[in-house]
Order: C-alpha cells, then structure tokens, then sequence
C-alpha cells in the first residue's frame, strides 16, 4: 500500500496515501464515543430489567462518562503535541473498548457499572476527532477541509450504523454479547489504527522531538495562546453556545414534536433527517472551508440553524418541521469540522492538539448545558415555546464570535501571517 504522499505544498516523500490518514481515522470514528450513547439507549432497558435497577442509574452512568470524556479530551490534546498521536491513543483506546467488553461480564452492582463508566470515558478521548484531526491538519494542506469533513462523518455514520448493529447482536445474543462485540469492535479498531497506520509528518515529528530533547513542548502553552490569541476565546464562546443551542434542541426533538400532536413515527423520521443533514454537513463544510473564509461559512450555518430553531419550536406543520431539523442537523454537523479547521488557521501547528481539545471539551459541556437549559425551561412553563428566544439569542451571540475572528493568521503550510499579510519568514528575509 506504499504509495507517495505529499502535504500539499511540500515536497514529495515516500509514505502512504495520505487519504489512508482519512479513511483510518473515519473507522476510528465510526466505533469511537458515539458508540456509548447508542448502547446506553438500546441496552440499558435490558439491563436495568435484569438487575431491578431503577433508568436514572443507566442516565447517571452516562453523566459519568461524559464528564470524563471531556478531561480525557483535554489531556490528550497535551499528550498528543507532546509524544505525537500514538504513545498516548493506544492505550487510551483500548481503556475505552476493553471497558465496553467488560459490561457483559458486569454483575448487579452498581458501584462497578459507574467504575466502568469512569474507565470508559477516561479512555474515550482517543476516540473522538482530536488526535486524528491533529494528524489531517498535519499532512493536508490543499483540500484540507474536504479531508476534515470526511474524517468527520464518522461521528455522525456511527450513530446511524451502531443502532442496527446493536439491535441485531441484542436480539440473538442478548445484551451482554452485544457489549462484547461491539465492544471488541471498538477496541480492535481504534488501537489497530493508531497502532500500524496514524502517524505525523517526518518534519513535524523532529520539530517536537528536538523540542522535547530541550525539556520544552513545541509550540505555545495553552495559557499563552489564550493570552495572546482573542480568537482564542472568540472560537471557545461560539462552539460553546451553538453546542448548547443544537444539542439542547435535539436532545428533545421526540416529546417537542409529539406536543404538538404529530404522531410518534413521524418525530422519529424528523429526528432521523436531522442526524442525516449532520453527515451531509460535514462533507457540505469541508467542501466549503477549501474554498471560502471559515467564519463567514459558520455564520451563514449558524443563521441557517437558528432558523431552523425558530420553525422547530415555533411551527406545528410537518413540512417545516422537517425543514427546520435539517437546517439544526446542518449546525449540528458543522461545528467540529469548522472548530478543528479554524484551529489550524488561527493557532501555532504544535499547540493544535491541546487548543482543539479545550475547544472540543467546551463544545461536549455546551451540550450538556443546553440540555439542562432546555428541561428548566419546560419545567418552569409546560412548555418548549419560552426556550426558543434564548437559543436563538445564543446563536446570535456565536455568530457575532465568528464575525470578529479577522483574517487567518497562519498560512496553510503553518507560517504565521503578520498583520500586513506577510508571513514572519519573508518578513526576516527581507
């Protein structure tokens, strides 16, 4: 499979295809975190069956291995511009699957479904985009968002695959066996793919070991980024509010929907059309972001998506409720391919892995607020009406975030830009 791969600009060297970084990490994706919520919906009526176990331990699992997701985010994005993408995913990703495996050796006590919860989500950065959108940034210069946008769509496919595939191990195997294949899917895959294939560019390797041979980290701290950049802080609030608007909303699309006496098949369709327009996003961004200015692309998607929020809430015709989910499913499937391409634009190469996984931990706590947001809301008023103003004001606010980013400030091959559009290199030259 040896074939010549270039970052684009560069010159040539011997080495996979660098589409190979793109299909490997889309199979990493595809049995990566969204498999937890899948089996935690499918498999967790079964369970709480069998042990008598009241749903909330099931929701309270998942909590937990949510908040540990976000962390274990954080420290690989340190660890992977640190050491590079594979000492620190290989294990990171056999935590996550072996965990999986061990829920169908679980025995009825709780204390050790929320241990294994804990390693789960401990485990689980690794199998969310960091590390791999790290290593995309890295070997593609031209089409870059294209190769992003496809990496991408394995979040988005895996929660359209991994019901089916749970359903049908549930139904003859039981749910037990469910988790101990799927479980050994996620595990084999994802430690596989970063063990044999994921790699960083020759010269982006030796500039972090020389780094680290000084006893420094290549690139700038994560504090000095947030000093020095105001995009920074401008990109964080954005993701973070649009996170809370559209994961808020589809967390409820189902009861929001069935309140208006639409029947329950139909929420399920609409539902469905929203998780669907979220795959065609991210080929729709990627596509668009090697073409066009990133932020204008944002905020146009976020116009779009509060739209599509207004005629949700707001309409009781079938028609546009339709509509509406798929504009959301458009937000919905932008945000993390426009976060870790912006990423690339506006931050020094070697901080890209620890500002993307602060960005991505904001964009999973944003989903969780938004969710608790929208239920006060429907419990102070009976109803999901009053929530449509401060959702859309929120995608306002991350629009207006976007809009203040100002030009690019590193060039597609990662030299700085300075503010006469010169990059530091030609500068010095002169």
């Amino acid at each position: 499979m040896s074939a010549v791969g270039t970052t684009g600009l560069q010159a040539p060297t011997r080495h996979l295809n660098r589409w190979w970084y793109v299909v490997t990490g889309f199979l990493t994706l595809l049995f990566g975190t969204t498999a937890v919520n899948v089996l935690f919906n499918i498999l967790g009526k079964p369970m709480t069956e069998e042990f008598g176990w009241e749903r909330s331990v099931i929701s309270n699992g998942l909590s937990i291995e949510t908040v540990f997701v976000g962390i274990s985010i954080v420290i690989l994005g340190f660890l992977v511009d640190r050491y590079g993408p594979k000492i620190p995913s290989v294990p990171m990703s056999l935590a996550f699957g072996i965990g999986l495996m061990l829920m169908s050796v679980l025995p009825n006590n709780q204390l050790v479904f929320y241990l294994l919860c804990v390693v789960i989500g401990a485990g689980a950065g690794a199998v969310n985009p960091v590390a791999h959108s790290t290593v995309v940034s890295a070997w593609f210069q031209d089409r870059r968002g294209m190769a992003l946008g496809i990496l991408m769509a394995g979040l988005g496919s895996c929660g359209v695959l991994m019901p089916y595939l749970a359903n049908w191990v549930l139904g003859f195997g039981g749910w037990r066996m469910a988790f101990l294949v799927i479980g050994a899917l996620c595990t084999v895959i994802p430690a596989s793919v970063y063990a044999f294939v994921t790699r960083m560019p020759a010269e982006h390797e030796a500039e972090r070991k020389a780094a680290r041979s000084e006893g420094r980290m290549a690139g700038e701290s994560l504090l000095t980024v947030a000093r020095k950049y105001r995009q920074f802080w401008l990109l964080s609030v954005a993701i973070f509010l649009v996170s809370s608007a559209t994961f808020g909303l589809m967390s409820q699309i189902v009861p929001m929907t069935t309140d208006k006496g639409i029947s329950q098949g139909t929420a399920v369709s609409i539902l469905s059309v929203l998780s669907l327009a979220s795959i065609a996003a991210r080929l729709l961004v990627g596509y668009l972001l090697d073409r066009f200015y990133a932020p204008a692309i944002g905020s146009i998607i976020f116009a779009l998506c509060g739209v599509g929020v207004f005629f949700m809430i707001t309409s009781s015709q079938t028609g546009l409720l339709f509509v509406g989910a798929a504009l959301i499913g458009l937000g919905l499937g932008s945000e993390g391919d426009l976060a870790a391409y912006m990423v690339s634009r506006y931050f020094p190469k070697h901080s890209y892995g620890r500002v993307l996984g602060f960005i991505y931990l904001l964009y999973a706590q944003g989903s969780a607020v938004g969710i608790f947001l929208l239920g006060q809301v429907y419990s102070a008023t009976g109803s999901y009406s009053a929530g449509a103003l401060p959702i859309i004001v929120l995608v306002g606010i991350a629009i207006a975030c976007l809009l203040m980013m100002g030009s690019y400030r590193f060039t597609l091959d990662h030299r700085e830009i300075g503010a006469d559009n010169v990059t530091v290199e030609e500068k010095e030259h002169v």
